[in-house]
């Protein structure tokens, strides 16, 4: 069992703890990458043997950003372009000249740039801190996560975890220095790097997030929690049995009903919905949650267009 490998591999298991404390926000659900590079929200705690399988490469975990109060530990810059990897690069050297510590990840297209906090703060002042950072330097083109100041509706924004296995490409994007070397040579080094890293002081904190322009957060803000609202709405006007049943053929269960899942070749029924809660769930790995999370997934397409879709079913 992979839980041996707690006694029989010490080492793996630092690393697992590792990962824990410094990534993962939240423990009462999951994102799980699928094969085309998308993720799936898995509404289970997520375990030890689910971050064992992801430094293994059995699964591919997304780490969220804010936990269950909106508060971060972590902020990232995202440049999501052929020279992001060498722009972040830039930014993590001029950083370091203004005591900013960072920790530069290669990414399937770019880079990402992390940002380890003394303190959990609010996703408005992680925000604000990124701002700060993206217009004291110039910086354009750079997502900032957390993407949202505040949880409104699900979990939020999400990253890659680190050191797992891209689905898309098959491949182990590790960390860097700014100048381009790795970070260690090897994964498992480059994880005992991180086992304590440099974080960011309070002061530097407060002195990059006094730079934030307030005014494009503040419309971020009201289009999100906008948009929340909508999908409140649809959540709860819509029940889950009803809509599924119309693409998914469904037999009564004890908690709802369940049948085979149309988004894997399922040869025995894994996917069931619960009634009382409202939800579904594909017990092959395949995900669940809300009507919005069924309707993105069948359809492809993102939160905002399955929420703008699903509403006009409603009128």
């Amino acid at each position: 069992m992979r839980t041996r490998l707690i006694h029989f591999n010490p080492m793996l298991s630092r690393h697992v703890v590792t990962l824990a404390y410094r990534f993962v926000q939240r423990w009462d659900l999951y994102a799980q990458q699928l094969g085309d590079g998308h993720y799936i929200c898995i509404h289970e705690p997520l375990t030890i043997d689910h971050i064992f399988s992801h430094l293994e490469g059995a699964i591919t975990l997304g780490t969220y950003v804010l936990d269950m109060e909106s508060k971060a530990r972590i902020v990232v810059l995202d440049a999501d372009d052929k020279h992001g990897f060498d722009r972040l690069g830039r930014l993590a050297r001029t950083l370091a000249d203004k005591d900013i510590p960072s920790y530069l990840e290669k990414s399937r297209r770019g880079g990402h740039l992390w940002l380890f906090l003394s303190n959990a703060i609010s996703g408005h002042q992680a925000r604000e801190f990124g701002l700060g950072i993206l217009t004291t330097h110039q910086i354009n083109d750079v997502e900032i996560f957390p993407k949202q100041d505040e949880l409104a509706d699900g979990p939020g924004s999400l990253l890659r975890m680190p050191f797992g296995i891209h689905r898309l490409t098959g491949k182990r994007y590790g960390f860097y220095t700014p100048d381009g070397l790795p970070l260690a040579p090897t994964i498992q080094a480059q994880i005992e790097k991180l086992t304590d890293p440099h974080l960011v002081s309070d002061s530097r904190l407060l002195d990059y997030r006094s730079n934030a322009p307030q005014r494009p957060q503040k419309i971020i803000a009201e289009r999100f929690y906008d948009n929340a609202d909508t999908a409140t709405q649809i959540k709860n006007k819509i029940k889950v049995h009803d809509f599924v049943g119309k693409y998914v053929d469904l037999k009564p269960s004890s908690s709802g009903a369940i049948g085979l899942c149309p988004f894997h070749d399922d040869h025995h029924p894994s996917f069931s919905v619960n009634d009382r809660e409202n939800y579904w769930h594909c017990f092959a790995g395949c995900g669940g949650g809300s009507v919005i999370d069924f309707w993105m997934k069948w359809r492809d397409c993102a939160f905002s267009v399955a929420v703008n879709e699903l509403a006009q079913m409603l009128k």
